[in-house]
Parts: C-alpha cells; sequence; structure tokens
C-alpha cells in the first residue's frame, strides 16, 4: 500500500537536514519501505511555534509498504527521533499528487492561459416583453406611435453578478 510521510524540521537544524533525510529514509528501508524518487522539500514560515522554532521544513516523501504491520514500527521509531519536530503518515488514495511549489504554479499558470473567454448573450430587455403584452391588450393602438426599445446586451459576468446580488452570496 502507497503512504506519504509529512514531517517538519526546524530551521535551527537546516545544516543537519540532509542527515535527518538519510536517517528517516533509513528508517522506512529498515522496515521493509520503498521510497519513491520523489521528494518535495519547501521552507515555510510556521503558523505557531513548535519547540520554540518559528520557521522549518516541511519535507513530504511517498513510500510502498507491503506489510501494514510495520507501520507502527515506523510511527514509533519516527516519534522516538530528536531531528523531527512533527510528522503525520498518511495513505495516498485520497490525496493529490505531489508536487513542488514551483510546479504548482505552473499548472496554475497554464489553466489561466486555456481559459476560454465567456460568450456574449443577448437579452431582449423586460420593457420590450412589457410592451409586447402591452400590444395584445390594447390592439387598437398602432406600433408606429410607440419608439421600440432596443435590445441590450448582457454578459455572463453582469449575470453572474445579478445573481449573486439575489442570492446573497
Amino acid at each position: 500500500m502507497l503512504y506519504e510521510l509529512f514531517y517538519l524540521v526546524g530551521i535551527s537544524k537546516e545544516a543537519e537536514l540532509p542527515k535527518i533525510k538519510a536517517e528517516i529514509q533509513k528508517i522506512v528501508t529498515a522496515e521493509e519501505g520503498i521510497l519513491e524518487e520523489k521528494e518535495v522539500t519547501e521552507k515555510r514560515k510556521l503558523a505557531y511555534k513548535v519547540n520554540r522554532e518559528s520557521h522549518g521544513f516541511y519535507v513530504a516523501h511517498r513510500f510502498n509498504l507491503e506489510e501494514t504491520e510495520k507501520l507502527g514500527a515506523i510511527n514509533k521509531k519516527l516519534g522516538l527521533y530528536p531531528g523531527i519536530l512533527r510528522f503525520i503518515i498518511s495513505r495516498t488514495e485520497d490525496l493529490p499528487e505531489l508536487t513542488t511549489r514551483e510546479e504548482r504554479k505552473e499548472k496554475e499558470a497554464a489553466k489561466i492561459k486555456f481559459i476560454p473567454k465567456k460568450k456574449e448573450i443577448e437579452v431582449p430587455a423586460v420593457k420590450a416583453q412589457a410592451k409586447v403584452k402591452e400590444e395584445k391588450a390594447a390592439p387598437t393602438e398602432t406600433a408606429n406611435t410607440e419608439k421600440e426599445t432596443p435590445k441590450t446586451e448582457v454578459s455572463q459576468d453582469d449575470i453572474d453578478k445579478k445573481l449573486e446580488e439575489i442570492l446573497n452570496i
């Protein structure tokens, strides 16, 4: 079964980061876990201080483990390892693809380039519809004496904004 190991290393241990990564890999492989090549490491500010650290490195690595009973041993060893502040192991069934920050930005930029332009929708004005109803109700009046109201063009954005106003979204 495929798992993702996500752990946090404090900024004060930046010099030891390669050694810590190697130790974590040894812990996983000692329990017959097969690590994937891709590893994501990002330096970020923490939402709150953890052991007096306000910044740290988030490291995500996926591995395959056939015997799920050995997951408990990996958890225990990681919990005792002093180089990491926090860790979590999750099954990757419901997780998105493991990508770096740059890869995510490139995907977003690619999506923005290919967004199709919204078509303009021509909607007759409500007054024009009311005029037609009045003409049907009073057939004695001639159409030449009244001015016709022009059709207005309404964009999809205008329709979306109006719907949001009406629905209070």
